[in-house]
């Protein structure tokens, strides 16, 4: 039987979250506009919080206040040193070692998550990862010349849509039948609650409270991959 493992990214491969800290990077030396984009930012959580809006909403107008504009050669540039730096002192130990465990059984392996695709991208290839789904960004122009729109060039990968992205990823693979293949998945988040629930097994590593909460109604395995 096949064997696929899929890993969301943010604090649960990494120890931290990447997007907040990533656009950050792209207004280094500007403290103007990275102030009004967490200004933007929390008023737009509160509001996603209340149901008013959707979370894509939120990284936005983060989007607008930090890339849109560059140029996509300088965004790639920043997101490799970021992964650079990421793969080197930010990733959670047992991460790397329950990755390389799949790796040496010959499972597949893939990256699902909400996290922009130039950084999710760039951390999974320093990984060894081939299969990543993220969130894409759009761009305008033509070879050298495109620069980073003021939109997403995809639907959020979280939750819901997450799994729909996972589904059709599937359906790619040669002769791909759901009850032929095990499909463990880890996650931080219980925002990962749809994946969780199609997978074989779902992991539960350094969960939310709310993770943690599902865990023991759908008998997730729990671990701490912090150490």
């Amino acid at each position: 039987m096949q064997r696929i493992a899929v890993f969301d990214l943010d604090e649960t491969i990494t120890s931290r979250g990447t997007w907040g800290r990533f656009v950050s990077q792209a207004l280094k030396g500007r403290p103007d506009k990275m102030l009004a984009m967490w200004a933007r930012a929390g008023v737009g959580q509160l509001i996603y919080k209340a149901g008013a809006q959707e979370r894509i909403s939120v990284k936005r107008a983060m989007l607008r206040q930090s890339l849109s504009g560059k140029s996509k050669a300088e965004l790639q540039s920043l997101a490799d040193k970021f992964a650079d730096e990421e793969v080197q002192t930010g990733l959670r130990p047992g991460a790397v070692r329950q990755i390389e465990a799949h790796r040496a059984a010959g499972d597949r392996i893939i990256v699902a998550s909400a996290g922009a695709d130039l950084v999710v991208e760039a951390i999974a290839q320093r990984l060894g990862i081939e299969t990543v789904l993220s969130t894409k960004l759009a761009w305008s122009g033509d070879g050298d010349n495109q620069i980073c729109a003021r939109h997403f060039g995809s639907e959020n990968c979280y939750g819901a849509g997450k799994l729909e992205r996972l589904r059709k990823c599937l359906e790619t693979l040669d002769d791909f039948q759901r009850t032929s293949v095990h499909i463990t998945m880890y996650s931080d988040s219980y925002s990962d609650l749809p994946v969780m629930q199609y997978a074989d097994k779902g992991v539960s590593v350094n969960g939310d409270k709310k993770l943690l909460k599902a865990a023991e109604i759908y008998g997730f395995e729990t671990v701490n991959w912090s150490v």
